[in-house]
């Protein structure tokens, strides 16, 4: 249903796949900090981009990447997924990577190609549209794990030759909105309930169309150490997705579901 262990599958049954190491302590961030002529840091700015805006900033990454000779795949989660895959929503601010398939030289030419987006896009961008702020979040197993099931599934967000996005694993991404809304986040947004929505309909059809049940649910978010709610996902998330596809996305399994982490 998409939260299966990627313990299942080993380097030893894959020997053609990229090698896969933790994050170190020296990995570099997108975008790197930068300063004016005066040596400030510039000020952080955020802008909504449509997705034919985003599509051409990818390729103008993609068209850096590739004059430079490199291909690099990165795995991405959030508006991103919503904006150019699924279409659930029109546009987004920013798209999340994370990988730890991505070196340092990788980084920085992926610093480099989103900084030539800005520099040449027709539609405004902002600071920090490309970015790996997610991966702060992430423990060097979890990010380990989500990068390998990524690179396993091969779910195609955005591809030219010099970039690749691929999506991160659906269980994994329905589980971060479900706990940004029982939580309150600070980061939470209007859209938190629709895109968790529109994840597990992706769920709900990898299982040959049957809803997920609870106990998959809460399993799934007890493996990537996320906080949910059984009455929230029965009641506010089945609900609008009973609204949206006009039938049940979850049902009960089994014993009283509970909030876990």
């Amino acid at each position: 249903m998409g939260c299966s262990s990627s313990k299942q599958t080993g380097h030893n049954q894959q020997p053609n796949r990229p090698q896969i190491g933790p994050p170190t302590d020296v990995t570099i961030h997108v975008p790197r900090n930068r300063v004016d002529a005066s040596g400030q840091p510039i000020q952080q700015v955020s802008r909504d981009v449509d997705r034919p805006g985003m599509q051409q900033a990818l390729g103008l990454m993609a068209t850096y990447l590739h004059r430079k000779h490199a291909e690099v795949t990165a795995i991405t989660v959030g508006g991103a997924v919503n904006c150019l895959l699924l279409q659930s929503r029109y546009s987004t601010h920013d798209v999340d990577i994370f990988g730890t398939n991505l070196d340092n030289r990788a980084r920085m030419l992926l610093d480099e190609a989103m900084q030539y987006a800005i520099q040449h896009s027709p539609v405004a961008l902002g600071t920090d549209w490309f970015n790996t702020e997610t991966q702060m979040w992430m423990s060097p197993g979890m990010q380990r794990d989500l990068t390998e099931e990524a690179l396993r599934q091969q779910i195609v967000v955005f591809r030219q030759p010099g970039l690749t996005l691929l999506a991160a694993p659906w269980g994994y991404a329905f589980g971060a909105k479900v706990q940004r809304l029982v939580t309150r986040s600070e980061q939470a947004r209007p859209y938190d309930l629709d895109d968790a929505v529109s994840y597990l309909r992706q769920l709900v059809q990898r299982n040959e169309g049957r809803p997920a049940t609870l106990q998959q649910l809460e399993d799934c978010a007890r493996r990537y150490h996320q906080t949910t709610d059984a009455r929230y996902l029965l009641e506010s998330v089945n609900g609008a997705y009973e609204r949206m596809y006009r039938s049940p996305g979850i049902v009960r399994s089994g014993g009283k579901g509970s909030r876990r982490r």
